[in-house]
């Protein structure tokens, strides 16, 4: 469902996605503002699917790489290679299926800000 989204506003919603994964305290106002009319079902998949298998490590680092947001070009190819490595290989596929999972969990907070702000 995200190819329905041109490139300049599935940019802008990953970066927006993003926010939670900085090391700063989220402004969940302004990340449900950068992504309102867009289908939850759409973000939620993008959020856990996409940005967060990217991201989540920034947030487990003893000294976080990203302080004041991912760079949206530099995510959107980090992105791209994840989901095309996940096409190419089966293993990846399963390894990536098993992490989603393991993000919707401990990350459901997430989405709970987000969601109750769209």
């Amino acid at each position: 469902m995200r190819h329905l989204l041109s490139e300049p506003q599935l940019i802008k919603i990953l970066a927006a996605l993003s926010e939670p994964f900085n090391d700063f305290p989220v402004e969940y106002d302004f990340v449900a503002d950068k992504v309102r009319g867009v289908d939850p079902d759409v973000l939620y998949e993008i959020l856990y699917s996409e940005v967060a298998p990217v991201c989540f490590t920034n947030l487990v680092a003893a000294v976080p790489p990203v302080w004041t947001g991912f760079d949206p070009e530099t995510l959107r190819e980090s992105i791209e290679e994840r989901l095309a490595a996940r096409e190419r290989n089966w293993f990846r596929r399963q390894f990536d299926k098993v992490l989603v999972r393991w993000l919707e969990y401990n990350y459901a907070y997430i989405w709970k800000e987000i969601a109750s702000r769209l």
